[in-house]
């Protein structure tokens, strides 16, 4: 399975009007496209309020691609896209991933929060790192996605884990024992462990994303 995250700008002034036709195309006119995913806000990073991302999973690239062609050929996505695409800034960037089984199925019920944490990782630790990954998917306590960047600006050297959180003070009531004890957060767990041996795999901690499910 691959993740596809199409991300766009936005004008301040336009957004409300952007996430209320988003929103009109992903229940009107998705489900007839056999589309699926979730429109998100980013809440923090690089661009924040003003940066909008359709995120969707497919089989493979082909699938993806064989997704866009049958759009093209809707009257009613052509009308949409030309409605959206006036206030669409700038299409930002594309990236898509590798989701790294057992991975979950991405959690699309608006409301949620997810958390993108990103690690950059040697091309000779890569294998390694894929492996790691998929073994923490089984460990008790551990939760989401964990994919590898197949294109975009770390390509190959880049890896997510994901997670989602019904709202950002779930997220700060689980991370914040980890700030204040350190190393005696959940010491000698099964997740504690497998997270030091990450912490050896990977080279530096990249950037920390959170996006709003629309």
């Amino acid at each position: 399975m691959i993740e596809v995250r199409d991300s766009y700008l936005v004008k301040v002034k336009d957004i409300r009007e952007a996430i209320l036709l988003w929103q009109r195309g992903r229940d009107a006119i998705w489900p007839d496209l056999g589309w699926q995913g979730r429109i998100q806000q980013m809440l923090h990073g690089h661009a924040q309020q003003s940066l909008f991302v359709w995120s969707s999973e497919w089989d493979d690239l082909a699938a993806w691609e064989a997704g866009v062609k049958r759009a093209r050929s809707s009257v009613q996505y052509e009308d949409w896209t030309r409605e959206i695409s006036e206030l669409c800034r700038y299409g930002s960037e594309r990236e898509v991933f590798t989701i790294l089984e057992p991975s979950p199925s991405a959690d699309n019920r608006p409301g949620r929060v997810e958390v993108r944490s990103s690690y950059v990782v040697p091309i000779a630790r890569a294998q390694k790192a894929r492996e790691h990954l998929r073994r923490g998917m089984e460990v008790e306590g551990m939760s989401g996605q964990c994919e590898q960047m197949l294109h975009g600006k770390a390509s190959q050297s880049m890896f997510v884990i994901s997670t989602v959180f019904e709202s950002l003070a779930e997220w700060d009531e689980q991370i914040e024992p980890a700030i204040v004890l350190t190393h005696e957060w959940l010491a000698g767990s099964k997740r504690s462990a497998w997270f030091e041996d990450w912490c050896e795999i990977a080279e530096f901690g990249g950037s920390r994303e959170i996006f709003l499910n629309l």
